[in-house]
């Protein structure tokens, strides 16, 4: 059986498709940048495993996404545990002191992901490592 050879460039703009504009336009970027003639003119040589590696990344982000946004509802409904203690005009450093030392590993644990601009940014900043997350393993 024949090798296929996908091309992560081109598999890195198809899953930057944005599949939901209109037909009778030109193809653009999710956040609505137009791509290049040159890129468009790249799109139109995708081979079926570049399309399908691409659906597979688009799975993975949308995986990542759900996770995030399921960390993000776990820190609102932690720090609101502790706000609901205190007084109506108290900020979220109020709470922080009132947190048992297991709350607080969790806030330290789920501000930086819930913060970050998004997933390019935590990547950057983490990489593809979960030791930040997980602390590091013993040998």
């Amino acid at each position: 059986m024949p090798q296929t050879h996908i091309r992560p460039d081109v598999v890195a703009l198809l899953a930057d498709v944005d599949w939901h504009g209109r037909r009778d336009e030109p193809p653009h970027r999710r956040d609505g940048r137009p791509f290049t003639l040159a890129e468009q003119r790249l799109l139109s040589t995708i081979t079926p495993e570049e399309g399908a590696a691409a659906r597979q990344q688009i799975r993975r982000e949308n995986e990542w996404l759900d996770e995030v946004d399921a960390m993000r509802d776990d820190f609102v409904a932690l720090v609101r545990r502790y706000l609901a203690r205190l007084p109506k005009n108290a900020v979220v450093a109020d709470a922080i002191q009132i947190m048992t030392d297991e709350d607080y590993a969790e806030y330290e644990r789920l501000v930086p992901i819930v913060t970050a601009q998004d997933t390019l940014e935590y990547r950057a900043t983490h990489g593809n490592s979960t030791e930040h997350l997980t602390g590091p393993t013993e040998d």
